[in-house]
């Protein structure tokens, strides 16, 4: 019973994808807006880029954007449209559905190794300022620009990930000024503290000749070490949170995540 199901969900889904008012032209289209939410210029400018990558990398980067899901899942939208209009084996699909305000990245193949599951929501957190303006260019064109970006990482064998977080420039140029700040604050008020403090003496032969007079006597000196104690912790090792996978109708394995905005 639950495979009959199963193959009438799938054929339900495939039927969906087909009645979806994409032209044949759109199939294996890089960008894909039936409704116009792009110029034309847009198009073209977005899909320069993403054909761009696949030049780079031979890897398929796709935008789709739709009204609404119709009740459907976004997860089994994206990854079945990914399946089944021509794409490499290797590539990933933002879907954004802008009734719905939903979003989500449908990864495959080494997509899935290039755009883990914080690669992802990093992303996502990138596009909602621009979603959020109904700067659907805006959030397209970062997406590229983003894309390319993951996927050279990746290619140098460290993904972005919980192990290796994702900073932009202005994230490193604050931290940097935060820490020059504070050491800053630090040796000043250190070195406010010892020129109040200091004293200076003549440099005496031994010690005891900085004692006050007549206030200790020391008739014999010496150093014993009594004892040693070694504390040790095993340090933690983060391998990284990796990337979540699950199976298509078509049978393919995917990765992917994705929110609302």
């Amino acid at each position: 019973m639950k495979r009959v199901l199963s193959i009438i969900f799938t054929i339900v889904i495939i039927s969906a994808l087909c009645i979806t008012p994409f032209s044949a032209a759109e199939k294996g289209a890089k960008v894909v807006d039936p409704k116009g939410y792009l110029t034309s210029e847009q198009v073209s400018d977005v899909t320069a880029k993403l054909n761009d990558i696949t030049d780079k990398y031979d890897m398929d980067v796709v935008v789709v954007l739709i009204d609404t899901l119709n009740g459907a899942s976004k997860v089994d939208y994206a990854d079945d449209y990914y399946d089944y209009n021509g794409y490499k084996d290797d590539g990933c699909l933002l879907l954004l559905s802008i009734i719905d305000r939903e979003w989500y990245i449908s990864t495959k193949g080494y997509g899935i190794t290039a755009f883990t599951d914080y690669g992802i929501q990093n992303i996502g957190s990138e596009l909602k300022s621009y979603l959020k303006d109904e700067d659907y260019y805006g959030a397209c064109d970062e997406f590229a620009s983003l894309a390319d970006e993951f996927i050279a990482e990746a290619k140098k064998g460290k993904p972005y990930d919980t192990n290796h977080e994702r900073k932009d420039f202005f994230d490193n140029l604050f931290a940097i000024g935060i820490s020059l700040g504070i050491g800053l604050i630090i040796a000043l008020v250190s070195v406010a503290m010892v020129k109040k403090s200091y004293k200076p003496v003549r440099l005496k032969a031994e010690a005891n000749d900085y004692l006050v007079k007549d206030s200790l006597v020391v008739h014999n000196g010496y150093d014993n070490f009594l004892y040693t104690h070694v504390s040790r912790t095993r340090r933690s090792e983060n391998k990284g949170g990796g990337s979540s996978t699950h199976t298509s109708s078509s049978g393919s394995t995917h990765g992917g995540g994705g929110g609302s905005w």
